[in-house]
């Protein structure tokens, strides 16, 4: 590997961790095993581990810094809030859940049989996925999907209507036409605490 190419290689992973960081929900060690995960075919993981871990934990560092200028309450904070009202209305509510929307809506099932076994009044579910937490971060906005236990449109749309409210209650912006092909965007500007030192997951699935 030329000098170019370590360069460039430790370009993408600066890249991937300052996102992983930026996410909120990862701690440290679990985002330079991520890391060692991803670029370990690229190069050598035990020559990559050292930078790797120095980068990660100067990049914590930075956000913690830049979450002193944060308002008390961020839109994260917001959805946070809105999603934990959400479950005690039975809708079953997961953030960063899995790679894509394939995945996820496949894996929710799984969860909401579980939760349904255990005698939970669960009726629905919302949940963003790994992709979508990307897109927030680089000012995209967020993406839900959403879907009834039933999984019939008329009783889907009434739970894209209650996950609405409660946004909107918690003071997020929606948008929405109202369709049950159409997820539900949501116009917020990122900010999540660092789980460097909030370390809870937000029930988050590794990417």
């Amino acid at each position: 590997m030329t000098t170019h190419d370590v360069s460039v290689l430790f370009d993408q992973i600066h890249s991937y961790i300052r996102g992983q960081v930026a996410a909120g929900f990862a701690n440290a060690d679990a985002i330079v095993v991520s890391a060692l995960d991803v670029f370990g075919e690229e190069a050598d993981p035990a020559f990559l581990r050292q930078p790797v871990r120095h980068s990660v934990h100067e990049f914590i560092a930075e956000h913690l810094a830049e979450q002193e200028t944060w308002p008390a309450i961020t839109d994260c904070d917001r959805l946070d809030a809105a999603f934990a009202v959400l479950e005690r209305d039975g809708i079953l509510c997961r953030q960063h859940y899995c790679c894509c929307g394939m995945c996820g809506a496949t894996e929710i099932w799984d969860e909401l049989s579980a939760a349904q076994e255990a005698g939970l009044p669960v009726r629905g579910y919302a949940f963003y996925h790994g992709e979508d937490t990307e897109a927030a971060i680089e000012g995209d906005g967020l993406h839900l999907n959403y879907g009834a236990l039933d999984g019939g449109e008329e009783e889907s749309l009434a739970v894209a209507r209650a996950i609405i409210a409660r946004l909107e209650q918690h003071g997020l912006r929606t948008s929405w036409d109202g369709q049950w092909s159409s997820r539900i965007g949501i116009l917020m500007d990122w900010k999540r605490r660092s789980s460097a030192v909030c370390p809870q997951m937000y029930h988050a699935r590794a990417a």
